[in-house]
């Protein structure tokens, strides 16, 4: 599932359940970062600058994600999500208590695979919510800047290894958005069918080895009850050593915003891989490029820099009826093993 930053925190904010019809577009883009300037040098990279639009829809405890080449579509009543591929014209289906399995099955063999090295791994979550201390009008909306910050490190008591990894986002947020409740709801709603409550938290910090992820979690959850209001731009860094690559001119979070005023005019997933830190990854190229000026330069071999930067724009907000088709397979769509289940066959054999 793929959800933003925001939205996943907001998890823990609403009691209720979603019931009525809501819909509203995503446009997420890759928009800058060090990997993104490297990445001109591979055939056919430039497709990840492209825009990607999602369709959310919502009705009667369904939710469809809409794009272009699939189709994701979680039903609570019939605890069921159903993937249609639209390229393929297939489609394949499982239940919540299988992927809870599948789960627990991964689960279970990373605990075995981390006692039999006999490792021990120490995670520590740091996450903050500040003000950005700017307003502005997007979409017609009145909007504040929230600037968040998440770090989290990861250290083998054995060898002493550690791994930092560090996300900041500047989000745009506006105090209310009618109907955009339900989708706070319907969350709520999934994580308690699909087990992501506390003894779910714990298995996973078992089964990773990883003590103090739940703790991590419970300050986490606490710091984003100050997140107030709807996400209109989400503008995500991922931030690394910058080890002699040169960072990219990108705009600041208010810049950011007003940018996003106008190309999401009236339009606007939010995926943002998981990447580790990537301290000294690539190196500069001596070729026709004129060289940085001396400053840059300096900046770029100094602490961290952005590897990737990713655009989250949401608009075009809705609470006119949703066709109940959105939530169907296409007729002649073929039928297909979902991949968690094969994960599931997998684990079960061993």
């Amino acid at each position: 599932m793929r959800l933003q930053i925001s939205a996943v925190l907001a998890l823990a904010l609403v009691p209720c359940a979603a019931v009525a019809d809501f819909s509203y577009q995503e446009k997420t883009q890759v928009t800058g970062g060090a990997l993104l300037k490297m990445m001109r040098f591979v055939p056919g990279a430039g497709k990840i600058k492209e825009p990607l639009y999602t369709q959310v829809y919502l009705q009667q405890n369904r939710m469809a994600r809409v794009s272009d080449r699939e189709i994701d579509i979680i039903d609570l009543n019939k605890e069921l999500m159903l993937h249609i591929d639209l390229e393929k014209k297939t489609y394949s289906s499982i239940t919540f208590e299988e992927y809870r399995r599948a789960v627990a099955a991964m689960a279970e063999k990373m605990a075995r695979q981390m006692g039999n090295k006999n490792q021990q791994v120490i995670a520590d979550m740091r996450f903050s919510v500040k003000e950005g201390g700017e307003n502005k009008v997007i979409q017609g909306l009145p909007a504040k800047l929230m600037k968040l910050h998440l770090e989290m490190d990861l250290k083998d008591q054995q060898s002493g290894q550690a791994i930092t990894t560090t996300i900041d986002a500047d989000e745009w947020r506006t105090p209310k958005v009618a109907g955009y409740e339900q989708l706070q709801a319907f969350y709520v709603a999934l994580a308690g069918k699909v087990g992501m409550g506390p003894e779910s938290l714990r298995t996973m910090q078992l089964a990773m080895g990883q003590a103090g992820t739940a703790e991590g979690m419970a300050r986490m959850a606490k710091e984003a009850s100050k997140l107030e209001g709807v996400p209109l731009v989400q503008v995500t860094r991922l931030m690394g050593l910058g080890a002699g690559i040169p960072d990219i001119d990108m705009p600041s979070g208010a810049q950011a915003g007003g940018a996003a005023t106008e190309s999401a005019a009236g339009s606007a997933l939010s995926r943002l891989g998981r990447l580790g830190r990537l301290g000294g990854f690539g190196r500069r190229k001596k070729p026709e490029e004129p060289p940085p000026a001396p400053k840059k330069a300096e900046e770029a071999k100094m602490g961290p820099s952005v590897l990737l930067e990713a655009t989250t724009e949401n608009s075009n907000f809705s609470t006119a009826a949703v066709d109940p088709g959105r939530f169907a397979v296409p007729a002649g769509f073929k039928e297909v093993e979902h991949e968690m289940k094969k994960v599931l066959r997998e684990m079960q054999k061993k």
